[in-house]
C-alpha cells in the first residue's frame, strides 16, 4: 500500500480493512466484538479504525485488556492508558490484572500469558453476547509467523489465519506495519510501547529487527510480499489438496468402532501419494483432538513410512500429542485414545444351562448340554460363534478368561499343540483382539478359543452321546463388541 501525503493512507487503509471485513465475512451487521487492546500501535489503531467503521457494520465493540503482571510499573500505565481510551471512544472497558506467580500450565511465561489473555477475551465474549473477538495482528506479522513455521520445520505455511474458528478476526491483516505506523501519524495517535519488544531473546523479534531486514537488504526489498504471497499460493494448493485427502479419507475409512477411535485400512492408506497421506493422518488427529497443534511432520513420516515396512509394521505404536495414539495391525491402521494392546485379565465361571456376559471380550456366552450329539449348525453353514464339545470329555469346572503367557492348545484339524499366541499369529489376528479374545478352559485345559477353533481332546465323535452346545453373541451394551471376524 502506497503511504502519500496525510489524508491518503487514512483513506487507504480505511478501505483496505472493509474489503478485509467482507472478503473474508469477519463481521455482520448488529454483530458484538471484543477487541484485544494492548495499548500499543496496532491495537490502538484497530480501535481507531474500527470506531470509524461501526456505525456502517452496526457493531456494538468492548475493549478487553489484561495487565499480566510481568512488568509492574509499565503494565499499569499500559492498564490505565487502555481504559482512558475506552472513556474517549465511548467503548465498554473490560479490563483485568494478573499475579503473575499464578500463571500455570506448560510452556515459557510468553505462552502461559498468551492462554491465560484467550481465555479472559473468551470469558468477556460470553459476558456480552460477543461472536468476535478482533486482535490487531497485520501483514508484518503474518510474514514473522511464515518465517518462524519454516524455521521450525511445521510442515506448512498458514502464518496468520484473517479468520480462526470462526470466531478470532484480525481486521488489519492485510496491512503492513509502515502503514499502520504512518496511519497512526495521519491521525495523532498516541499508544504504549512494550519494552519486551526490544529484547532480542525473543524469537520473532530477532526475525523481525535482523532476519527480515537483512533479507530485503541483501536479497529481495519485497522479501515480505513475496513470502505472503508464496503462502497465499501454497494455502490455495493446500485446500485443494485438503479435497482430495476428504474424497480418500472417506474411503479408506474401515471403521469407528468405538468413541474415541478411527480405523483406516492400511492397504488403501498406504496407496495414496505420501502428500494425501500426511493430509489424511492430520484430518483423522483432528477428528479426534479437535486441533492438529503439536501434530509434526516427524509424527507424520514415522507413521507413513512404516506403512509400506511389513516386517517392521505388522505391530507398531506411534505417540502422538496429547494422549492420541496409532497402531498399526495388518490391514488396519487405529487412531485412538485408548491403549490398544492392553487389557485387564478376566475369569469368569460359567455353568451348564447358564449365560453369562464377559466384558472384557464384549461377548455373552452360553453353554447348555444336549442330550445327542449335536455338531452342525441350522441350514449346514458354519457359525465361528458356534460350538461343540464332547460332555463326557469337558466334564471338568468351566472359566472363562483371556489368553496367558504360555497358553498352548490342540486346535481341531491341525493335529497337534500349538502355542495360542503362534495360532494367533497364524490367523493373522490382530494385536488389539487377542487379549480380548476370551478362552474357555475347561478343567484347567483350553477347550475353545471363543470364535475362533476348539481344542481337539473335547471333539465331539460318533462315540459322543452327549454334547455341551456352545454359544457367543455380541454383548448388548454400548460400546463392546465381538470378536472381530
Amino acid at each position: 500500500m502506497a503511504v502519500g501525503k496525510k489524508g491518503r493512507t487514512d483513506r487507504e487503509i480505511l478501505e483496505r480493512v472493509r474489503n478485509t471485513l467482507f472478503g473474508h465475512e469477519m463481521v455482520a451487521s448488529g454483530d458484538t466484538v471484543v477487541l484485544g487492546v494492548s495499548g500499543g500501535l496496532d491495537s490502538v489503531c484497530m480501535l481507531d479504525i474500527l470506531a470509524r467503521l461501526q456505525a456502517e457494520f452496526r457493531l456494538r465493540l468492548v475493549i478487553a485488556h489484561v495487565h499480566h503482571g510481568l512488568r509492574a510499573e509499565e503494565g499499569e500505565k499500559e492498564f490505565r492508558f487502555v481504559e482512558d481510551l475506552a472513556r474517549r471512544y465511548e467503548v465498554p472497558f473490560e479490563g483485568r490484572r494478573v499475579d503473575a506467580s499464578s500463571y500455570d500450565g506448560a510452556g515459557n511465561v510468553q505462552a502461559r500469558a498468551r492462554r491465560l489473555r484467550v481465555r479472559f477475551f473468551e470469558e468477556v465474549a460470553l459476558e456480552w453476547g460477543a461472536g468476535r473477538i478482533a486482535t490487531g495482528h497485520h501483514r508484518d506479522d503474518h510474514a514473522e509467523t511464515l518465517l518462524m513455521q519454516m524455521l521450525r520445520g511445521t510442515g506448512g505455511l498458514i502464518g496468520i489465519r484473517p479468520v480462526r474458528d470462526d470466531r478470532y478476526i484480525r481486521p488489519l491483516i492485510e496491512v503492513s506495519r509502515e502503514t499502520i505506523q504512518a496511519y497512526a501519524t495521519d491521525r495523532g495517535l498516541s499508544f504504549c510501547e512494550d519494552s519486551s519488544n526490544r529484547k532480542k531473546t525473543y524469537l520473532r523479534n530477532r526475525i523481525r529487527k535482523e532476519l527480515i531486514p537483512w533479507i530485503q537488504r541483501e536479497a529481495n526489498p519485497s522479501f515480505v510480499d513475496s513470502l505472503v504471497q508464496l503462502a497465499s499460493i501454497l494455502q490455495e494448493e493446500g485446500r485443494c489438496l485438503d479435497g482430495v485427502a476428504v474424497e480418500a479419507l472417506e474411503r479408506i475409512t474401515n471403521r469407528t468402532n468405538r468413541d474415541g477411535e478411527v480405523v483406516l485400512r492400511r492397504d488403501l492408506l498406504e496407496g495414496l501419494p505420501r502428500a494425501i497421506q500426511r493430509r489424511v493422518l492430520r484430518k483423522c488427529f483432528g477428528q479426534l483432538d479437535g486441533s492438529t497443534r503439536g501434530l509434526s511432520y516427524v509424527h507424520l513420516e514415522g507413521i507413513c513410512d512404516a506403512l509400506g515396512a511389513p516386517e517392521d509394521g505388522v505391530h507398531k505404536a506411534f505417540s502422538l500429542p496429547r494422549g492420541v495414539r496409532a497402531f498399526l495391525e495388518y490391514d488396519k491402521l487405529y487412531l485412538t485414545r485408548r491403549e490398544l494392546w492392553e487389557v485387564a485379565p478376566y475369569e469368569i465361571p460359567l455353568s451348564l444351562g447358564e449365560e453369562r456376559p464377559i466384558p472384557g471380550a464384549g461377548i455373552m456366552l452360553r453353554a447348555d448340554r444336549v442330550p445327542s450329539p449335536e455338531t452342525h449348525c441350522p441350514g449346514g453353514e458354519k457359525d465361528r460363534n458356534l460350538a461343540f464339545l464332547d460332555a463326557d470329555l469337558a466334564d471338568g469346572e468351566m472359566v472363562v478368561r483371556n489368553v496367558r503367557p504360555g497358553d498352548r492348545f490342540r486346535p481341531s484339524g491341525l493335529g497337534g499343540e500349538k502355542k495360542i499366541k503362534d495360532f494367533f499369529i497364524d490367523e493373522k489376528i490382530p494385536r488389539s483382539l487377542r487379549r480380548r479374545i476370551a478362552i474357555l478352559e475347561v478343567g484347567g485345559q483350553v477347550a475353545w478359543v471363543v470364535g475362533y477353533r476348539t481344542d481337539d481332546r473335547f471333539k465331539v465323535s460318533d462315540e459322543t452321546r452327549a454334547t455341551i452346545r456352545l454359544q457367543a453373541s455380541p454383548l448388548a451394551e454400548k460400546g463392546e463388541h465381538g470378536p472381530e471376524k
